[in-house]
């Protein structure tokens, strides 16, 4: 494309923020149902976390290669591809009858997912006005917050109602809408042609690592990642809690925990801009640690609730502080590989946290699970304030000498 738009909401930017809520929907649909969904045809609580875990981190091999894809291939047609990708998977899901071939299916799933939700923000980035670019990614990202809020009672009531075959069906139908919506309405012309290829030749080495990760964002990753372990653990075990413990409503948690993070990105942006990272961060890791506790040990719905509540403000003070941190301690023509190293973390986070949960769930129960899931947090306050204070003695020493 030549030349950005003046306006933030053109029509560009409105339809890729309607793709971006498409498929995050379909996804939010269906991810708190996969654990239910894999136990029900004859999963152990262990592979259960295998299956939901399977699709971070197929997410996270990809991840690093989704910027570079998206900067040597026509991002429209990357999109349509992956979105196609998404509709063809979740049709797999309705006829997966084993453990491998759901296993099969997600890690598919979580990899197109690494490329896709790369591609569509860098590509969105494009029809957005360089003085507004930290209020459109803002606004770009609502869309996927509100599919939190509707997706999981909409997929729960689905299934509830007419099972799990159709709740799939609806999903894929819904994200190929999206998709054809990208093919048939949406314009796009990169600089350097119109093809799927653009000029530059990509070789072997092409694929350093610098040109993939920022060694200098990595432990803002981790601890983002930290978040991730509790949003990816709450997501797949949930509802097993609830079932288990016959607490009824339970998918009240995640409207509420989706209401109040649309609400606290609407509004906490300039508190978060001008507050200390350290103190932002080591309050959201401890509200989030509270946020653990409580689910772990509730017997009702009430304790649930707040929970959701302190989870939503711990990953928003916690996530946006860390992702920010992450882009100012890059130069601008790494930013893309800097916001693809913090999605490092969150694809681990959100990979290996439901997997080692479902193992401890096996060994002990749900309570003693979230109590560890908390503990991780207690951890991740340590070594924060540790990294922190000693990159605030080398400024002093540099500035002393």
């Amino acid at each position: 494309m030549t030349g950005k738009p003046t306006k933030l909401f053109n029509l560009s930017f409105i339809e890729l923020m309607f793709i971006s809520f498409a498929t995050s929907l379909g996804y939010s649909m269906i991810s708190p149902l996969m654990s239910s969904y894999s136990v029900s045809v004859g999963a152990s609580l262990t592979q259960a976390g295998i299956v939901a875990g399977a699709f971070s981190i197929a997410a996270l091999v990809l991840r690093p290669f989704g910027g570079f894809f998206s900067d040597h291939f026509n991002k429209k047609y990357l999109l349509v591809f992956t979105t196609i990708l998404f509709t063809l998977c979740f049709l797999g899901y309705s006829v997966c009858h084993t453990v491998l071939s759901l296993t099969a299916i997600r890690m598919i799933h979580g990899a197109a997912f690494g490329i896709n939700s790369t591609v569509n923000l860098a590509l969105a980035t494009e029809f957005i006005p360089d003085d507004r670019m930290g209020e459109g990614i803002g606004f770009f990202g609502i869309g996927q917050v509100v599919s939190q809020v509707i997706g999981p009672t909409i997929g729960m009531w689905i299934r509830d109602r007419c099972g799990f075959t159709v709740l799939f069906l609806g999903a894929a139908g819904l994200v190929f809408f999206s998709a054809m919506v990208i093919l048939a309405g949406f314009g796009y012309r990169p600089e350097g042609g119109a093809g799927v290829r653009l000029t530059e030749d990509i070789s072997l080495k092409s694929f350093r690592p610098g040109n993939l990760i920022a060694k200098e964002c990595i432990l803002y990753a981790l601890i983002g990642g930290l978040f991730s372990v509790g949003n990816g653990v709450t997501s797949n075990f949930l509802v097993l809690i609830g079932e288990e413990r016959g607490i009824a409503n339970i998918s009240l948690f995640f409207v509420i925990n989706a209401s109040v993070l649309f609400l606290l990105r609407l509004t906490i942006g300039k508190v978060l801009d001008r507050a200390s990272l350290l103190w932002v961060v080591n309050l959201s890791l401890a509200v989030s640690g509270a946020a653990m506790l409580l689910i772990g040990c509730s017997p009702i719905l009430v304790p649930i609730l707040i929970a959701a509540v302190l989870k939503a403000f711990g990953n928003v003070g916690g996530q946006i502080s860390l992702q920010a941190a992450c882009v100012k301690k890059v130069d601008a023509a790494r930013i893309g590989i800097a916001t693809s190293t913090y999605y490092i973390g969150a694809d681990l986070g959100n990979g290996l946290g439901p997997i080692l949960a479902g193992k401890i769930a096996d060994l002990s129960d749900y309570r003693f699970m979230f109590l560890c899931i908390a503990a991780l947090f207690g951890i991740g306050m340590i070594i924060f304030s540790l990294y922190e204070r000693g990159k605030e003695g080398q400024t002093l020493e540099k500035e002393n000498a």
